[in-house]
């Protein structure tokens, strides 16, 4: 049997059940079955008319019909539309050929009129000019360039070159008449301002009107930016706009000044007195920039050409000179390392000068494009390089030849070497160099110098230190450390300031990723409050690494010392001393007087050597030290009977911590160990054996049922754990506790 009949047979049990065992059952399943065959069959019948299949049939048949004749209309009406195109393209193609006509006709009659409206204006401006009018003169020629303005950027490259020349012939014209009145006026007031004339009465208010008419009717003519044709200047000068024609004149007789006195053979000319021009130039900025603002600026502002300050202009245009000068004598300069070095600090204070005092302004040209050009900027900072590296030379030299410890009353405040102070001068003057260069590339350069000169530095506190030797060494290895201290609280502090904190934006954005290799410790959080990332993040980690270091040598060199001298002291016989019945009767122990001499002498040191924040670190270092040393070379490795307990806790409580209670009100909380050592060794024999029973019975409890921790706090123990306890209760020859000879 098949899968086929076995479905069927399935299905045939499933809808009819037990029709199918009954005669009359399966007689009314065939009737049904019969009737409902014709019915399909009816419906398959193409003969019939009222047949489905046969409707559907001719309904298609009838919509295929519709489609072609549809298709047929199409094709026709895209065979008239082609037609009809081809005869509009005919028509299109006379039309336009009218029209390019038309439009030829129209700009030829556009360029007759512009060529008629040029005509007629320069034969108005020749009129003008012959009666005298100045006025509308500059009106007639204002309105010639604003029509070159306009047809600046036409195609009809011969209308242009007329209009040029026009506008040209004119303008010379024009500026050599105004530039002689402006000639006449300026001696009249007395301009330039120079030595000799500042005696000489002010100028007159009718010279100084004629002087503002001047200067209105020389900014109608200055020419737009369109109509200037470029003199393509060397790199440097294409960053200096030009100036307005007013301003450019009246600057004339002070560059031919300086050309006289700064130019050739003078005396006055010398390469190595950069100051002598830079002086002169501020000193022009200051006698007449003060004048162009009061009587110049309001015509320029009465005209609504807000884009011009004419004080700008003017230092603008004296500054160009210098940066011309300069330029002219790198050459030379740059074979001269004194002259050069020179050179770079009177730029550097020129600009400064004219940025503080005469507010010129940050966008604007200045001296230093001078000195960002590539070779001059190498040149300078291999200079900057070298004379910071010989002034290091000449301050370690100094500080090898004297005794490098100060008394603490010199300088109270930070007990560094001297030279610290000169080197962190050296870098603000470094600084205050190149803070004003206007791009970020030049100023992150010198910040990478800095922070070189910053490592060698380090480097250099490090080999004085490994240099030094003696009885005096842990009081040197004590300044060292409170330099290198100063050092990082100033870079912590700079790198706050505005100007790291922009170099440390354009620094991130110049780097795809930055590794940062912070020092993260107890004892730097202990010493610097402000860590956060700086520009001298990396070297501020390499600064307190070399900190701690010099730190953990005073301290283990004073442990290492305490823990010879505590040799006897470690060896006594702490289980067979006596009793006194007394308390005041005890001592301390002999053999203990040369640790904590040493210990009392070695803090006193410290403090007078070590700033207050650096010695609270070290003592509680040493405290800590110190305390755990005792506990696990005396406490764990002797046993004390009653005698003996009551000893060491004289000699700890009134002797070990009062060295350390001079700096805090709680030098128990830095001897934990032997101060709980000593409750556990000093309790009474009862309380001894109770905390013994509890403590062996309660091994290996844990959560709430663990009541060891509960019952050492009420005895004040904190510190010490149960085994720990234990351990130190093994010691008491009084109540027999076995040893415990490991921790969990």
């Amino acid at each position: 049997m098949n899968l086929e009949n076995e479905d069927l047979i399935r299905k045939l049990n499933e809808n009819y059940g037990s029709q199918l065992f009954t005669l009359d059952g399966c007689l009314k399943l065939k009737e049904q079955f019969d009737r409902e065959t014709k019915t399909i069959t009816d419906e398959l019948d193409l003969s019939s008319e009222h047949a489905t299949v046969a409707i559907t049939l001719r309904n298609a048949a009838d919509h295929c019909q519709i489609i072609a004749k549809t298709l047929s209309d199409g094709e026709s009406c895209l065979e008239k539309v082609r037609i009809h195109l081809e005869e509009v393209d005919a028509v299109k193609a006379e039309l336009e050929a009218y029209f390019e006509k038309l439009n030829v006709l129209e700009c030829t009659a556009q360029y007759l009129k512009v060529i008629q409206s040029i005509e007629d204006l320069c034969d108005q401006l020749e009129v003008h000019l012959k009666s005298n009018d100045d006025e509308l003169c500059t009106t007639a020629f204002a309105n010639i360039t604003e029509i070159a303005r306009h047809l600046a950027d036409t195609p009809a490259i011969h209308l242009r070159s007329y209009i040029k020349a026009k506008v040209d012939y004119w303008f010379g014209i024009l500026r050599n008449k105004l530039s002689q009145d402006l000639d006449h006026v300026l001696k009249a007031i007395h301009w330039p301002f120079v030595n000799a004339n500042l005696s000489i009465e002010a100028p007159g208010e009718g010279s100084l009107r004629k002087l503002q008419l001047i200067v209105e009717y020389l900014l109608q003519i200055d020419l737009p930016e369109e109509l200037v044709t470029p003199l393509h200047p060397h790199g440097l000068l294409s960053n200096f706009l030009p100036l307005s024609l007013p301003i450019e004149l009246m600057i004339a007789p002070l560059k031919k000044r300086f050309l006289f006195h700064f130019y050739g053979s003078r005396k006055t000319n010398r390469i190595d007195k950069p100051e002598w021009y830079f002086t002169k130039i501020l000193s022009w900025i200051r006698d007449h920039s003060g004048f162009v603002d009061k009587w110049l600026q309001p015509v320029v502002d009465k005209m609504g050409l807000y884009h011009i300050e004419v004080k700008t202009e003017l230092m603008r245009g004296l500054v160009q000179m210098a940066v011309e000068k300069l330029y002219g004598d790198l050459p030379t300069l740059q074979y001269d390392d004194f002259a050069f070095s020179h050179c770079i600090d009177e730029a550097l204070g020129f600009d400064k000068e004219l940025k503080m005092n005469y507010e010129y302004p940050q966008n604007q040209p200045n001296i230093l494009l001078v000195l960002t050009q590539a070779q001059v900027f190498i040149k300078w900072m291999a200079m900057e390089k070298k004379y910071a590296l010989e002034k290091m030379d000449a301050m370690l030299s100094d500080s090898l030849q004297t005794e490098i410890v100060m008394e603490p009353s010199e300088i109270e405040e930070f007990k560094i070497m001297p030279f610290a102070e000169i080197f962190i001068t050296l870098l603000q003057t470094i600084t205050e160099r190149y803070e004003g260069l206007p791009q970020p590339g030049h100023r992150l350069q010198f910040l990478e110098l800095q922070l070189e000169l910053l490592d060698d530095f380090r480097v250099r506190l490090l080999q004085l230190g490994n240099a030094e030797n003696g009885e005096g060494i842990d009081s040197k290895i004590a300044i060292i450390a409170n330099t290198t201290h100063y050092i990082e609280n100033v870079l912590v502090d700079w790198g706050q300031m505005l100007h790291f904190l922009n170099l440390y934006y354009y620094k991130n954005q110049s780097e795809i990723t930055k590794t940062r290799n912070l020092l993260s410790s107890e004892l730097d959080n202990s010493l610097t409050d402000v860590d956060t990332d700086t520009v001298f993040v990396e070297i501020l980690s390499l600064y307190r690494h070399m900190k701690k270091d010099l730190l953990y040598a005073l301290v283990d060199s004073t442990v290492l010392k305490a823990r010879y001298c505590s040799k006897n002291y470690r060896r006594e016989s702490w289980s067979r001393m006596t009793i006194m019945k007394d308390m005041r009767s005890y001592s301390l122990t002999p053999s203990a007087c040369p640790m904590f001499e040493l210990l009392g002498t070695k803090l006193h040191q410290f403090k007078k050597y070590l700033t207050v924040k650096l010695f609270i670190v070290v003592w509680r270092l040493v405290a800590q030290q110190i305390d755990v040393f005792l506990y696990e070379k005396l406490v764990l490795a002797n046993t004390f009977n009653e005698g003996g307990a009551k000893q060491f806790k004289f000699d700890t409580m009134r002797n070990l911590l009062p060295l350390f209670a001079q700096y805090t009100d709680k030098p128990d909380s830095y001897c934990t160990h032997l101060n709980e050592a000593c409750i556990l060794l000093n309790i009474t024999q009862g309380s001894a054996l109770l905390l013994k029973d509890m403590l062996t019975a309660l091994e290996g409890a844990t959560g709430v049922e663990d009541k060891r921790g509960q019952a050492l706090k009420e005895i004040g123990v904190c510190t010490l754990g149960p085994h720990e306890s234990l351990k130190v209760l093994s010691q008491r020859t009084d109540i027999g506790v076995p040893r415990v000879s490991s921790i969990d």
